[in-house]
């Protein structure tokens, strides 16, 4: 199918509360060649392999007295350092850990203070975001659960980024650790969902064509709605981060329309980012192509725009610190 003509298939199935956002940053296929960092920290302490020669007598009880206070001094100063948040990085489908960087610039954070998820880790790929196009969300989620715990031996105060179909690997990660299917991670405290794909109903299903349809945005087969014989059916969005003490936010932007979730699930705190300075992409409906750029274009703002820098910096200070102060709700049809 044209993939222009299959946004506009898109956009005629999915009239809701004000639309909301995805757009990759390949085009449409959830978003950018990754420069992939490795998780990074304070050096363990180690002793010399030649420690300098100590006096003997009395100048060796000091100099041992000494030896062992400096070590115990450099031991506090990297546990302290460790109670700093640290950032996992989670890219789309198409994208790359330099997605993130205007947003970690934004927010102050010591590039040594992050980690990007490579999708090589869950399947083949030259790149991680070759990989990205063709890994199922679910094997990404259990290889990003084996990164965050890595992560953790050194760390304990761990926050998560993702954007765009990374948002459905957070989602199905953190569902795992609410359902018991593996045990607590501790450490980690949050994530920020930035233009997830995780919608429901005929735009998730829409949400999969990415896989077959280049510039198309793509889920990894991903879907909220779990059903199970005699227990009924259950959103994985729902209540989502609290039976494992992680704080989720999702952050969107509704001007993008066609990429995002529409749908309000309970329990999950969600931002809508009205303010891009740029009317919703359904102000270029006569023109096919300046509507696929402007849908990018939403999409992508949600990693550049300084309230959702704000948002997420106070976010993994203290969980349930941001003050949002781009909220607000617009008719459908709004121009600018």
């Amino acid at each position: 199918m044209e993939p222009f003509a299959l946004a506009l298939l898109i956009l005629a199935t999915t009239v809701a509360p004000p639309p909301s956002t995805t757009a990759p940053a390949d085009g449409l296929g959830l978003a950018p060649t990754p420069v992939v960092r490795t998780p990074s920290g304070p050096p363990a302490t180690t002793i010399p392999s030649n420690p300098p020669t100590v006096p003997s007598g009395g100048g060796l009880g000091v100099g041992v007295t000494a030896i062992a206070l400096g070590f115990a001094a450099r031991d506090r100063a990297r546990r302290r350092k460790d109670d700093e948040p640290f950032f996992v990085l989670v890219h789309g489908d198409g994208g790359g850990p330099e997605d993130f960087d205007v947003l970690v610039d934004e927010m102050g954070i010591d590039p040594a203070r992050t980690v990007a998820f490579d999708y090589r880790s869950a399947g083949p790929g030259a790149t991680s975001t070759e990989a990205s196009r063709s890994v199922p969300t679910r094997q990404a989620a259990e290889a990003l659960d084996r990164l965050i715990r890595a992560v953790s031996v050194r760390h304990r105060n761990i926050y998560s980024i993702h954007h765009s179909r990374g948002g459905a690997v957070g989602v199905e990660m953190i569902a795992a650790l609410d359902e018991g299917e593996r045990p607590p991670i501790d450490g980690y405290r949050g994530a920020a969902l930035l233009d997830p794909a995780i919608a429901s109903g005929r735009l998730g299903w829409l949400q999969r064509f990415g896989a077959l349809v280049t510039r198309v945005p793509d889920n990894g087969g991903f879907d909220p709605i779990r059903c199970n014989d005699g227990e009924g059916c259950r959103d994985i969005r729902a209540h989502l981060g609290e039976a494992s003490d992680v704080s989720v936010i999702a952050i969107r932007n509704p001007d993008a329309v066609v990429t995002n979730f529409v749908d309000e699930p309970p329990g999950l705190r969600t931002y809508d980012l009205i303010n891009d300075g740029h009317a919703s992409a359904l102000a270029t409906w006569w023109s096919i192509p300046l509507f696929v750029h402007r849908v990018f274009q939403a999409h992508s703002s949600v990693r550049t725009h300084p309230a959702v820098a704000d948002c997420i910096a106070a976010e993994a200070r203290e969980a349930g610190s941001c003050e949002w102060t781009a909220d607000r709700r617009l008719p459908l049809f709004w121009w600018r």
